[in-house]
């Protein structure tokens, strides 16, 4: 009994994780976290740089900003509330966003014009309803043919 509970277990978990649902969004997911990665880089390495100059008029670096901090070591505040990392990972968050919103449009946009490619294709008719119209031209030629002959 316990045996059967057993593979039945393994068997829906075996049909649960192997499911291309699962399969995708793990996929999703590693493809999401190197995508993060990329995108700290840039903003780490490229946005940031243009912009810590208009920052460095309220002080240091913004992304080393803290509330309470006692110890500092290397310019990096190592206590205390540390606002400027949340206020990177926000920023961090709004890149992602904008960079799949903008990626998302031009998905949807090759959609829209696939679709107006399709639509602009005429449909083959349907063999059957091609054979029924021969066949009502054969009959109405066949009834003209034959009123001519009855005259």
């Amino acid at each position: 009994m316990a045996r059967a509970r057993r593979n039945s277990f393994l068997r829906d978990f075996q049909e649960f994780a192997l499911k291309g649902n699962v399969v995708d969004l793990a996929v999703g997911v590693i493809i999401g976290a190197a995508f993060g990665k990329i995108v700290s880089s840039l903003v780490d390495n490229v946005i940031m740089p243009l912009i810590n100059p208009v920052l460095a008029a309220f002080g240091n670096d913004w992304r080393n900003w803290a509330i309470g901090a006692t110890e500092i070591k290397d310019g990096i505040p190592q206590n205390g509330i540390r606002i400027g990392l949340f206020l990177g990972s926000i920023v961090d968050f709004l890149i992602v966003a904008l960079v799949l919103f903008i990626a998302i449009q031009a998905i949807q946009k090759l959609k829209r014009k696939e679709e107006v490619e399709a639509a602009a294709e005429p449909t083959p008719p349907d063999p059957a309803i091609v054979a029924q119209e021969r066949l009502t031209a054969a009959i109405e030629q066949l009834d003209l043919t034959m009123r001519s002959r009855q005259v």
